[in-house]
């Protein structure tokens, strides 16, 4: 069976996607912060392989990876969902705000390619997605390092893309194009209507879509919209 590992697994995309995969028949190395949300995903999914990690950390990404392949025979598919979001005008963001944000959306990406790479090419073709946002193609009002961020993780992946083709790793940059239903959304506004957004459980069958394509029908661009 192939294997996906997906980085920030534990929330509410990441943790949707490790069912899609699930009920399709891939084994799951889940990826994780914190006592909590490794519990959770060792109580969700009992026969996935749950490590706890900090993906900002260079060495415990590597650590992580290193005991990932030791388990599973390829690394077919990364799906690097880890990341986050913050507001605030584009001339008072702080030198911290810049650091926070692009360390949970750059930084972990760029911990999880360069952990990941050297087992994923061991595949005969494999697949490393990340998540972009609307953000970074126009730009969004007090959400400049945000919007930021994203276009950079967008064009790592197009990058590494590009250098790794001929090791038989394609990469594919997913962009949820418009407010994604999460608990935390309806949470910060409640009186918007969900349902004009996009759910996580269509963007997982798009990442599985993705995932299982041959070199010959590869997805490097994945826009989802709700309508």
């Amino acid at each position: 069976m192939p294997t996906a590992v997906i980085t920030g697994a534990a929330g509410a995309i990441g943790s949707v996607t490790a069912e899609v995969f699930a009920d399709a028949g891939w084994d799951l190395a889940l990826i994780d912060i914190g006592d909590e949300n490794c519990a959770f995903l060792e109580a969700s999914f009992p026969e996935a392989q749950v490590v706890d990690t900090d993906l900002t950390d260079e060495d415990a990404s590597r650590e992580a990876f290193a005991e990932i392949a030791a388990e599973a025979e390829t690394l077919d598919a990364v799906l690097a969902l880890a990341g986050g979001f913050a507001m605030q005008p584009a001339t008072e963001a702080t030198a911290d705000d810049y650091q926070h944000m692009m360390g949970l959306n750059v930084r972990t990406l760029f911990h999880t390619a360069r952990a990941a790479v050297p087992v994923l090419t061991r595949a005969d073709h494999s697949v490393l997605l990340g998540v972009s946002a609307p953000a970074a193609l126009d730009g969004q009002a007090q959400a400049a390092l945000y919007g930021a961020s994203k276009a950079a993780v967008a064009s790592y992946l197009k990058s590494l893309g590009k250098e790794e083709r001929e090791a038989g790793l394609r990469t594919t940059v997913l962009y949820p194009m418009g407010v994604v239903d999460t608990p935390d959304n309806r949470a910060a506004m409640p009186d918007a209507d969900p349902a004009g957004w996009v759910a996580p459980r269509q963007l997982a069958e798009h990442m599985l879509h993705a995932a299982t394509r041959s070199p010959r029908g590869h997805v490097p661009e994945l826009k989802v919209h709700a309508t």
